[in-house]
């Protein structure tokens, strides 16, 4: 077996593994020059960063990495993504994946990036192979379902704010990615969108997912106002108007919805499901930031989708990315310091060091105020899963030696937040 960096021409047989061994792939009808096509406007996505595996001159299996830029408050740091791990089905049970899985980690530490990153089902084989690697199970990403009679109900509760809509196009796109970027305040995971990005994936194609998309002029795409300017947006798909085959044709899908405050994002959801309804969908998801659930939960069912699973390379790298994010943290706490808290994990240690509201990291860990988590604990810590009393109850914190002070600290500077991935952005 033979772990290697893509070369020109193996797209057609990477093409045929994907559709061989994903049913969206093939439902969808992807192509060669689909594959290829990806990198245009998508900063994530390089054509040379797939790795394949061979065996006897003929590819068995592949993967590909897809960088993305994420947030965590105004801190942000590179994922190195794992997507569309494959193996042929006549060669699976031979350690193909792990190979290509461990490669490909061994790749994301050559680059220089802090941390590697992937969804996946829970319990799979794919999933064996991950936790086996040394990934952490990291947070389920969630969507919200239900039929007519949801929708019917949610809009009788919530469709009276009225509220000025229009297409998005490029004359506002730059008002709709100003909209997204307020979304780093309330959730972490946040993915940069450079312009370009917002036009290749909504504008030129609209993408539904990373790699499946339809005609822009099929979906749903809406800017609401009001006297002061833009309060929100939303994009959706209706399966009725698909001219490729991903969707079942009675789906109604909110993709993306974002408003400023409450009331008008229940002005938002409510306009967007009106118009799916009025597409002729009949059953409905929402991929929407799990705090929005107040005003979902009584229309609709949540249920858990795919579960992020993380790879930290360099503890240190990450956190010294979130630094003046964990220095406003800590000035809104009034944490004066001085204080070192020594973070350890099986992904290594880094020392956090707080002296007048000012946080800095190195990796000189010292024995004193020291907290030691599971892999699982430390990236719900950094990403604000959970906080670090429940990660205790939970069995995820190994050991813990931290005075009352260095407690709170630690508290402050990693607090509990909802994380948001949309699917366009995923990986």
């Amino acid at each position: 077996m033979i772990i290697r960096a893509y070369r020109r021409g193996d797209e057609e047989e990477v093409v045929e593994l994907l559709k061989m061994c994903f049913d969206d792939f093939n439902r969808w009808g992807v192509s060669a020059e689909d594959w290829l096509s990806y990198e245009e406007g998508d900063y994530g996505f390089k054509i040379d960063n797939a790795l394949v595996a061979e065996v006897s001159g003929r590819l068995v299996g592949h993967l590909h990495l897809v960088i993305r830029n994420a947030y965590i408050g105004e801190g942000s740091f590179d994922i190195c993504g794992i997507a569309n791990v494959s193996t042929h089905p006549d060669f699976r049970g031979r350690g193909i994946a792990t190979a290509l899985v461990k490669r490909a980690i061994e790749v994301c530490r050559e680059m220089g990036l802090p941390v590697v990153s992937l969804l996946t089902g829970y319990g799979g084989e794919g999933y064996r192979v991950y936790r086996s690697v040394g990934f952490s199970n990291t947070a389920f990403l969630r969507a919200y379902v239900g039929a007519r009679d949801s929708v019917e109900k949610f809009l009788e509760s919530y469709g009276k704010i009225r509220l000025e809509v229009e297409e998005i196009g490029y004359g506002n796109i730059d008002e709709v990615a100003k909209l997204h970027d307020t979304l780093r305040r309330k959730v972490n995971l946040v993915i940069s969108r450079p312009r370009d990005y917002w036009v290749s994936k909504v504008l030129k194609r609209f993408f539904f997912y990373s790699f499946f998309y339809d005609r822009s002029e099929e979906a749903i795409k809406l800017l609401f106002r009001d006297s002061s300017g833009p309060v929100g947006y939303s994009l959706a798909f209706s399966g009725q108007r698909a001219s490729r085959n991903y969707w079942q044709k009675d789906a109604g899908v909110v993709l993306e919805a974002v408003a400023i405050n409450e009331k008008y994002l229940k002005s938002v959801i409510s306009e967007t499901l009106r118009r799916l309804l009025d597409s002729g969908a009949k059953l409905f998801r929402l991929y929407v930031p799990p705090l929005y659930r107040p005003i979902l939960r009584y229309s609709f069912e949540e249920f858990k989708g795919g579960l992020l699973m993380d790879y930290v390379i360099d503890l240190k790298k990450l956190l010294s990315s979130m630094r003046d994010e964990l220095s406003r943290r800590a000035a809104s706490a009034e944490l004066r310091g001085p204080m070192d808290i020594s973070i350890r994990s099986p992904y290594g240690c880094a020392n956090v060091n707080v002296v007048d509201s000012n946080v800095e990291i190195s990796s000189s860990c010292k024995f004193e105020n020291e907290v030691e988590f599971t892999r699982d604990g430390i990236v719900k810590t950094i990403y604000g899963v959970s906080s670090i009393g429940k990660l205790v109850n939970k069995d995820q914190v190994m050991r813990i030696n931290l005075s009352s002070q260095a407690f709170k600290a630690v508290n402050a500077l990693f607090p509990a937040r909802p994380i948001y991935i949309p699917r366009m952005d995923q990986w």
